[in-house]
């Protein structure tokens, strides 16, 4: 070995180009190696090398501890440590170069994989695409079968080219497609044929009506002449002693009315009239006086005599001494009480008749010391027998909030709160009615100047009042059909989504088991939910789930919309049940938030629709929720792209529309 190692070894001179290609060559050569060595046996060169390493050094160890060790052989053993650590270098890199070609391999064959799985799932995706629109084309029904088409007898009798089409079709010349396509042309004809007819029709009216506003712009002319004959009659009318003629549009107990009352009947029948002729309103209404007339007129008379008798000073006439029981305070302070809160004997009754046999009666009073308008309502209606559309149609709230702030409470007029604190008396709404600020201006008051009403503020007001009671009934019936409906199910499958959850009957609810309830509290303490407010509820079963349903409708909905609390019970791995609401659980009250906050308007969207999408709305988020939450009892049916998401771990409570159906994603 020593002999190797004093051979002089020939000098090469590289630059960097040489060394390029000899690294180059050798790494090609390796990996070239690697394909035809057979890794078992460089894995026993490797282990027959380490333990040569292992005997030299030993080797090596005893040479140099003993006294002269002989140079030439430790020189031996250098070299030999020295190929042998060249040959594991080499093998290494063999190693290295085997587990990068394997992995290579290895991340092929998982590219490999994983397009042949996603072509699978796009074959699959396009099956299922194929075999819905399959399922829709043989479901196809063309719109031509609810086409009401004449008799066949009729038609081969009628038609001049088909008179033997019986017997054609049962000799089979013809088959039924051929003749009922000839019945829909025979049938496309004969529409066309009087739909010339109609507007011929409609040509002759437009001429009659030209006719009859000729014949009525003559008539209007002849006014002013009759008038100028009225006129040069009246002196021959003298001197025969006869009467002249007076026109009368009214009767006479109303000149008996009181001021406020007087001019709420005018404009009311006024506005009438219009409505008769331009059919502003869909329902009707009509106007009436209610009350004795002569009664009114000795009410009227004994008011005057007492100011005429205040007013005279001068007179001063001695009364006769009288001996009187004394009367106790309280019966002279019920006697003031009733006085303060009389009314006058004649009252305005204006009611107003709906499609479905509907009546609401509005009674309007005037209290003569308060100077104030009154209203009592009273209703009638049939085929309503739930306790919900009794509190929807109740007289004593139906008016409630028709404006912004007028429940009808106190009184308007600021005078009438010290009479009353003076006589420590209250406003009984079910005796007198209930003083709102729109029926003191439908009467013309305003008090500003009390005293003296104006027919302006009457006239200016009542056709907006009107609307807003005419719709406010409206809205309360048809939250009544929208309660009453029980086919939900029906109604989301036909868009996409399919409910199996089991929804109980709508039930009332009073304002003090309302505020007892403690996932009702914070919307009582931050004002969300009132007194004032309707109060509904209900129980949704889905599975082994529970969800009570507290809804809160405002006054003046659909301008603002209902208020959602929400508790669920459902039950627990022991047997147990656990009550979750928006108190003690994110979920709860992330649902509750979804459907109180989120409202999704849709565009012409109906009011007889609105409350119906927004209870729809809650069933689905709330089986969404539980197919969520990765429980055993609630398995998914819906399209649903990822369960939770984020911190808050939020829901995918937001429906978009696709392809394939509907697929709820987060928000």
């Amino acid at each position: 070995m020593s002999e190797k190692t004093s051979q002089s070894k020939p000098t090469i001179i590289r630059n960097k180009e040489s060394e390029v290609d000899i690294y180059t060559a050798v790494a090609k050569y390796e990996e070239i190696q690697t394909s035809h060595r057979d890794e078992n046996n460089d894995s026993t060169i490797y282990f027959n090398t380490l333990h040569k390493w292992r005997d030299i050094m030993k080797w090596n160890y005893e040479l140099k501890n003993k006294d002269n060790p002989p140079k030439e052989k430790i020189e031996e053993y250098k070299n030999d440590v020295i190929h042998l650590f060249l040959i594991l270098k080499k093998l290494n890199r063999l190693d290295k170069i085997r587990s990068k070609q394997k992995k290579d391999l290895l991340n092929k064959k998982k590219q490999e994989i994983d397009s042949k799985h996603l072509q699978q799932e796009n074959l699959l995706n396009e099956l299922f695409y194929l075999k819905k629109e399959i399922s829709k084309c043989l479901q196809y029904k063309s719109s031509d079968s609810d086409i009401d088409l004449v008799p066949l007898d009729t038609f081969c009798l009628e038609s001049p080219d088909s008179s033997d089409c019986i017997d054609k079709l049962k000799s089979g010349l013809i088959n039924e497609h051929d003749l009922h396509i000839r019945r829909l042309q025979w049938e496309f004809e004969q529409r066309q044929t009087q739909q010339q007819q109609c507007d011929e029709v409609e040509k002759n009216k437009e001429t009659i009506l030209s006719e009859i506003q000729e014949e009525s712009r003559i008539l209007q002319s002849i006014l002013p002449m009759l008038k100028d004959i009225r006129t040069a009659a009246q002196p021959l009318q003298q001197s025969f002693g006869l009467a002249p003629c007076q026109a009368r549009s009214y009767a006479d107990i109303v000149n008996v009315l009181p001021k406020p009352l007087y001019y709420l009947y005018i404009q009311t029948d006024a506005y009438r009239v219009a409505c008769i002729i331009k059919l502003i309103l869909e329902s009707k209404f009509t106007v009436s006086i209610n009350g004795d007339e002569e009664e009114a007129r000795r009410f009227d008379s004994n008011k005057n005599n007492v100011v005429d008798t205040n007013s005279d000073e001068e007179v001063d006439v001695p009364k006769p001494k009288k001996r009187h029981h004394k009367k106790s305070r309280t019966d002279t302070k019920s006697v003031q009480q009733k006085s303060l809160l009389s009314k006058h004997p004649l009252s305005v009754k204006l009611t107003l008749s709906l499609k479905n046999n509907t009546q609401f009666v509005m009674e309007f009073f005037y209290l003569v010391n308060l100077n104030l308008i009154t209203v009592t309502v009273s209703s009638s209606w049939s085929g309503f027998s739930s306790s919900y559309s009794r509190e929807l149609l109740s007289p004593s709230s139906i008016l409630d909030a028709l404006f912004p702030g007028d429940n009808g409470k106190e009184s308007p007029h600021i005078v009438n709160f010290h009479q009353l604190e003076e006589e420590k008396t209250e406003f009984n709404t079910m005796e007198v009615g209930k003083p709102y600020i729109w029926a003191q201006s439908i009467c013309g008051l305003d008090f500003l100047n009390p005293n003296t009403p104006d027919f302006l503020i009457s006239r200016n007001n009542i056709a907006q009042v009107l609307k807003a009671i005419n719709n406010r009934l409206k809205t309360r019936l048809s939250l009544i059909t929208q309660l009453d409906c029980g086919d939900l199910e029906r109604r989301f499958s036909i868009n996409g989504v399919n409910l199996t959850s089991v929804l109980s009957p709508w039930n009332t609810m009073t304002w003090e088991n309302f505020i007892k309830l403690e996932y009702c509290k914070p919307h009582v303490e931050f004002g969300t939910v009132t007194e004032n407010d309707l109060l509904f509820k209900r129980v949704v079963n889905y599975k082994t789930a529970t969800l009570t349903v507290v809804m809160a409708i405002k006054c003046d909905y659909p301008k603002s919309n209902p208020i959602f609390t929400l508790q669920l019970n459902m039950p627990t791995i022991n047997e147990g049940m656990s009550v979750l609401n928006s108190t003690n659980n994110n979920s709860v009250r992330e649902l509750e938030r979804e459907i109180n906050v989120f409202h999704e308007q849709i565009e012409d969207e109906d009011i007889n629709e609105m409350l119906i999408n927004i209870i729809g709305r809650l069933v689905v988020c709330f089986e969404v929720m539980m197919e969520t939450w990765g429980h055993s009892d609630f398995p998914k049916t819906k399209t649903i792209l990822y369960n939770i998401r984020g911190r808050a771990r939020n829901h995918p409570f937001k429906a978009v529309k696709h392809h394939s159906g509907i697929i709820f994603e987060h928000r």
